[in-house]
């Protein structure tokens, strides 16, 4: 635009001095009509380079900070088509954006155990501050505010746990960086959207402990677990013998019970037909219970058996 204003400036004072040139060659231009056309233009240029110069578009996103002659006057343009003082004010245009920064910081733990930790930051620029940001910090003021917020802020933060801690609380160290970074960041018109923790990294000494200790804890644990299983399996031992013991001892009871009661019944009847078993019947039992292959009968002395035998017929056949 300011080439377009000296353009136009050049020309208009060609004009202007074309018209006061008197003294030409007949059969030239008349210097009149060049002087007229040549200040038309420059006032055209003049013109379109002001109206250009007065207007000036700020994208989605985006405020224009307005600065007149290197300072910043406090007036944030929107966005869309704004206007400015032409040649005077110059915009800035800041992204109010969410935008993200990420960025390492070692620090050490309470059991002094050295702690590497990335941190990456979601943010954008407070729209009502951009003035002042920039006038303070200028446009590369994430870098100088939000490096060295980070490092102090995870020194601060790690400095209260043990680094086994920093591993089991990591949603609880997470939300303690994220508040003390977001109250110190907020005050210089950055806005924390999010903080998200995305790598610890511990000394290879500690991390040979800890997988040293995960090691035994698994190892504890499988025992414990082995030690259960032996238990369940004794206990169903012991439940499986103690009802093969009841069924056993059931068996034996219900055997006993048949004796007795079939031993009652034999003694009943027994008790039924004493009165009936003349020695002579016993003997005709006995000899009918030997069965026919039986030739020789020994009976021992002194036992009380008298046998009955039955007489032989002493007739013999002679063939009469």
């Amino acid at each position: 635009m300011v080439f377009l204003f000296v353009i136009g400036i050049i020309t208009l004072i060609v004009g202007i001095v074309w018209r006061r040139k008197k003294n030409f060659i007949p059969g030239e231009t008349d210097p009149r009509i060049v002087s007229k056309y040549a200040s038309i233009a420059g006032i055209v240029l003049i013109v379109a380079s002001l109206a250009l110069a007065s207007f000036t578009t700020i994208p989605a996103g985006y405020r224009g900070v307005v600065i007149r002659f290197g300072a910043v006057t406090g007036r944030t343009l929107d966005e869309g088509l704004q206007t400015k003082m032409p040649f005077i004010e110059t915009v800035e245009k800041m992204s109010v954006q969410t935008q993200k920064y990420e960025t390492s910081a070692a620090s050490a733990s309470l059991d002094l155990q050295d702690v590497n930790t990335t941190i990456a930051l979601n943010w954008k620029l407070d729209p009502s501050m951009a003035g002042e940001v920039y006038r303070t910090l200028g446009l590369d003021f994430i870098n100088r505010i939000a490096a060295p917020a980070i490092q102090e802020t995870v020194k601060q933060v790690t400095a209260r746990y043990n680094a086994e801690d920093l591993i089991l609380k990591r949603e609880e160290v997470k939300a303690s960086i994220t508040e003390i970074l977001s109250n110190r960041l907020l005050q210089r018109g950055i806005i924390t959207e999010a903080v998200s923790i995305t790598e610890f990294r511990f000394s290879d000494t500690f991390i040979a402990a800890i997988e040293a200790k995960v090691a035994a804890e698994q190892a504890v644990s499988e025992a414990k677990n082995k030690l259960e299983r032996v238990k369940v399996e004794a206990q169903q031992r012991e439940a499986v013998e103690k009802g093969e013991a009841s069924a056993r001892i059931a068996k034996a009871e219900g055997e006993a019970e048949y004796i007795r009661i079939v031993t009652e019944a034999q003694v009943a009847a027994n008790e039924a037909i004493a009165d009936s078993l003349t020695p002579s019947v016993l003997q005709y039992i006995f000899l009918d219970r030997l069965g026919e292959d039986i030739k020789v009968v020994v009976i021992p002395s002194n036992q009380g058996l008298d046998l009955v035998l039955p007489e032989i017929s002493s007739e013999i056949s002679t063939g009469e």
